[in-house]
């Protein structure tokens, strides 16, 4: 390699000129708007690391050089093959050179050749980086935008429920007055020594039904706040917990309630089976309430009047069969094929993000080890089915 020492030695700047002029070439739709001296300076530091594993041996230079140089482009709109063509600037700047200075035919090539066999392993370990790199960027960026859509369920569902206990703690308000009023009259006509017996039958009656409305209505509203409690808790967190499935069915779709109730579409729970799983209550949460909307955003049209049914029961294979069916629409079999993909949406126009079916399949087969599986015809309506194991992770 004394050859290749004195080549470096002699003709750097002109290698590093002529690899920076050949990047900046080759790769113009990623480096257009980037500075030529940042090129300049990548193609001199990958120089560098072919000086150091070549004439010594050392990857050391070129593995930092690799970290380095994919982190710094995993976050930018930048194409694989720029990054590669860095290392091949190398060969492509000292084919000219070893030509110019008439180094033997056989010596060149054996030069060329450790060139080459360096290019390829910088460029193998360059690619799995970088992949690596952005695989962990759409990693991130995908957990990020399911903690978003957990917590605007919840804020939706907190708005819904506000409304919801609203009604309750109204009617307590008045039926505490009209018990108060009663009270009141009872104690002027006692205190005035008119007070007869019929005024005491009459006004205690009144009074006991008022009570009776207060505690009633509290009592919904109790319920109300400690159903919401629970579901908040377990969608802001994914804690295992056992459950029996069909009774926790029946309290999210009472607390899901806001979403449909106002509305002239009806909701039906069907238990099958009696099941207690050990899961994750957080997720079927999320599963449940964006498979609630989804149908009722997109199966029901304006002026479509339908029935979305949940069901719960026991698969042949044994494991949990959740569904979710409605006899709306349908789904397009265009459509079919592309309702789990992330951002895909029909009702953009309406608040549809787009990621409702994409968090349900994750949730599912990430988290529940489950599976998930679409009927649909198009006028007769959509069935989602959602299979898997009493003890996920198990």
């Amino acid at each position: 390699m004394l050859t290749l020492r004195r080549l470096l030695a002699a003709h750097e700047e002109a290698i590093i000129e002529t690899g920076t002029a050949w990047v900046r070439e080759v790769a113009a739709v990623d480096l257009a708007g980037r500075p030529a001296s940042e090129t300049r300076a990548l193609v001199a530091e990958s120089v560098r690391t072919y000086a150091a594993l070549l004439l010594a041996g050392d990857p050391r230079p070129r593995d930092a050089f690799i970290e380095r140089v994919t982190t710094l482009r995993s976050n930018l709109r930048f194409r694989i093959s720029t990054l590669l063509r860095g290392f091949f600037a190398f060969h492509r700047a000292l084919e000219p050179i070893l030509a110019r200075d008439s180094v033997p035919h056989q010596l060149a090539f054996d030069i060329l050749r450790r060139v080459d066999a360096a290019c390829f392993e910088a460029a193998f370990l360059t690619a799995d980086t970088y992949a690596r790199k952005l695989h962990e960027v759409v990693d991130t960026a995908q957990r990020e935008l399911l903690r978003r859509e957990k917590l605007a369920a919840l804020g939706g569902l907190v708005a819904g429920v506000a409304h919801e206990i609203n009604t309750p703690l109204g009617v307590a308000i008045t039926a505490v007055s009209l018990m108060q009023d009663c009270v009141d009259e009872l104690s002027h006509a006692f205190a005035a020594g008119g007070l007869r017996q019929r005024d005491l039958r009459d006004g205690l009656a009144r009074a006991g039904e008022a009570g009776g409305m207060a505690l009633g209505n509290l009592q919904r509203a109790a319920g109300l706040v400690t159903g919401f409690k629970q579901l908040a808790v377990d969608q802001s967190s994914e804690s295992r917990r056992r459950v029996a499935l069909g009774p926790h069915l029946c309290e999210l779709v009472a607390s899901l309630a806001p979403l449909y109730r106002r509305g002239p579409h009806r909701v039906d729970v069907d238990v099958r089976a009696a099941v207690l799983v050990d899961t994750y209550p957080g997720a079927l949460a999320q599963i449940v309430t964006n498979l609630l909307q989804n149908a009722l955003v997109h199966a029901f049209p304006e002026g479509h009047v339908g029935t979305v049914t949940l069901s719960i029961a026991r698969a042949d294979d044994g494991r949990v069969e959740l569904g979710c069916a409605d006899d709306g629409v349908g789904i397009p079999p265009r459509l079919l094929r592309r309702i789990y993909e992330p951002f895909f949406t029909t009702a953009r126009g309406s608040g549809g993000s787009g990621l409702g079916l994409h968090i349900v399949h994750n949730l599912v087969t990430e988290l529940l080890c489950g599976t998930i599986d679409t009927e649909s015809e198009p006028g007769r309506g959509a069935r989602f089915t959602i299979r898997f194991p009493a003890d996920p992770g198990a």
